[in-house]
């Protein structure tokens, strides 16, 4: 019995490595501890969503994904996800002692490498070649990229401007570039 349990918590550990094991080829952060201001981060996610949503941005898919802080045991903390295309967002808001720290990463999912995604000439063809975008693809890409900095920002500003809490600077306002 205690092997059979052994073997089944090992399993369950080898296939939350498995998918946690490169699932994306890009994280580009952007990170901001605001001290002095505390809020849900439920609300938080609720107010980035919604200011998402009421732009009509298309093709874009919202939800939640929760992540253990460290280990199998560990707790579990929840980011508002924001899809679209081969594009993934992750924007997370915590308290931390006496303020609150937000994040939000921008990610590239990875190719499988035994997918129809890793076939050079059909991505050609159907013109989803990753590393050949045409100047139209890559304006999409950063469309999106921006608008939903743009968001979290707006959002952020909500924030700091009811709490008094000193706003952003042009430069904490950057968003940098996906590194390739």
């Amino acid at each position: 019995m205690i092997i059979v349990l052994l073997l089944l918590v090992g399993l369950v550990m080898f296939v939350m490595y498995m998918r946690a094991k490169n699932r994306f080829i890009t994280k580009t952060p952007w990170q901001h501890f605001f001290h002095g201001m505390t809020f849900s981060a439920e609300e938080f996610y609720k107010k980035v969503e919604q200011t998402v949503q009421d732009w009509k941005l298309t093709g874009i898919t919202i939800d939640r994904e929760s992540f253990l802080e460290s280990h199998l045991f560990s707790a579990k903390r929840e980011y508002l996800r924001i899809t679209r295309n081969e594009f993934v967002y992750f924007i997370g808001a915590v308290p931390l002692g006496t303020g609150m720290f937000v994040s939000s990463w921008m990610c590239q999912k990875a190719v499988k490498k035994h997918s129809l995604e890793n076939t050079p000439f059909l991505n050609k063809l159907m013109g989803k070649e990753r590393d050949n975008k045409s100047f139209y693809q890559e304006d999409v890409d950063y469309m999106y990229r921006s608008a939903v900095h743009t968001a979290v920002l707006e959002v952020v500003d909500s924030y700091t401007n009811a709490s008094g809490v000193r706003g952003l600077t042009d430069f904490e306002r950057q968003l940098t570039e996906p590194k390739k």
